[in-house]
């Protein structure tokens, strides 16, 4: 009887959810009406509204055609910020403008290779992966998990290897703090205000630190001015022997470091004694966004040539960027050198286009600055498949006239 009934619940899930990809993202209604406070109008459609940090709705739909950008064909996105996931007071993060079977649909019908489920600042996603690759069999799609406050008042190792055991072998992109690094807490407008009361009601500290000085005082303790004694947390040098060593479930893939919302300074501590540990794989995370020159941006390239990569986000390709924003963006990948970089989108909050999009316009803005075709297939699918431990991309998926090297 019990075996029965279990049949009969996963057929009305799979009806669900079928029924729910023929509509072609109707379910994503439905959803945003919920986060929204009640049921949207019936005649918008598919809408990714919802409520971001300054609870703006975005005007644009899921019934609005894929992009269909040369760029595309064969694209992997490395930073894709998807529901389900959390919006409310604890974390303040913008909503989600569509979710992960929506970003599934839409790659798919833009012509790319795949993405990973990366914008839960706090939770494994590996198993999302799991059950958008079961509907989308062709599409590779890669998890990841995050050490912030969900995991414990400090880094923890244990949580990345449950991660290397999750079902299908999914989770490959380790995080250490993003949304609770010290650096944020610094940095970020409303974390002292309004993010840190609530945390110390539960924590010692209101962030996550993953390094600390000689004394035992916080990294950041005179920020703006680290201390020049500093160190990684013991915990911090496990999580980096874990990366290195450990392999996932079933596929036996290989983890990623990627540095999460560190500092430049605390970044660059990383990048060392990741390679120390034998981490054949680093991400220093949107080096724009954590304040590195674009200098500095080649110096940690230059770190571990094959093993560190320069992750550039796509807020450069908005039709708003500043020409001195695109600019910082043009230098640093050619500081860092389009081989040891690639761009992600780092797109899917309420009221931004959606992640396939965004790739499109950053392509298109970088080819507006010079950059050529082959250089964007370096930047949009090589890359992106060598840092997952892919084959490379084949010339049919990325299109008539690509060279994949």
């Amino acid at each position: 009887m019990r075996k029965a009934l279990t049949q009969t619940v996963v057929l009305g899930a799979g009806a669900i959810l079928g029924i729910a990809m023929m509509l072609g993202g109707t379910s994503a209604t439905a959803q945003e009406g919920r986060r929204g406070g009640g049921p949207g109008p019936a005649a918008e459609g598919a809408r990714g509204e919802g409520r971001g940090p300054a609870g703006r709705a975005t005007f644009y739909s899921l019934n609005d055609p894929a992009p269909r950008d040369p760029v595309l064909k064969g694209a992997i996105d490395l930073h894709a910020h998807l529901d389900p996931d959390s919006n409310g007071p604890s974390y303040g993060q913008a909503a989600r403008s569509l979710d992960v079977l929506d970003q599934a649909r839409r790659a798919m019908e833009s012509g790319m290779r795949g993405f990973v489920i990366m914008g839960e600042h706090m939770d494994d996603t590996a198993q999302m992966a799991y059950l958008v690759r079961k509907l989308y069999p062709t599409l590779e799609v890669f998890g990841g998990m995050a050490n912030n406050l969900i995991v414990g008042d400090k880094v923890n190792p244990w949580a990345v290897i449950h991660m290397t055991e999750m079902k299908g072998g999914y989770g490959r992109i380790v995080e250490l703090s993003t949304w609770d690094s010290e650096w944020s807490y610094h940095t970020v407008a409303n974390y002292q205000s309004t993010l840190a009361p609530l945390r110390a009601k539960y924590f010692k500290n209101p962030f996550m630190p993953i390094a600390v000085c000689k004394d035992g005082s916080a990294f950041w303790a005179k920020y703006p001015m680290p201390c020049a004694d500093g160190d990684l947390l013991p915990e911090t040098k496990q999580i980096l022997e874990i990366i290195a060593s450990a392999r996932t479930r079933e596929t036996n893939g290989q983890l990623i470091l990627e540095t999460g919302h560190s500092s430049q300074p605390e970044g660059f501590m990383l990048i060392k004694e990741a390679l120390k540990a034998g981490v054949q794989t680093i991400i220093n995370s949107h080096p724009r966004l954590q304040g590195y020159t674009v200098e500095q941006v080649k110096q940690a390239a230059e770190l571990g040539p094959g093993h560190v990569w320069e992750e550039f986000t796509w807020q450069f390709g908005q039709p708003t960027a500043r020409p001195e924003d695109v600019k910082w963006y043009v230098d640093a990948i050619r500081a860092a050198g389009v081989e040891h970089s690639f761009v992600d989108s780092d797109a899917g909050q309420a009221g931004t286009v959606y992640p396939p999009d965004a790739l499109a316009l950053a392509a298109q803005k970088l080819r507006a600055n010079g950059f050529t075709e082959h250089e964007l297939d370096l930047l949009f699918k090589i890359n992106p498949a060598k840092i997952l431990g892919l084959t490379p991309p084949t010339l049919e998926q990325m299109g008539q006239g690509a060279t994949a090297r």
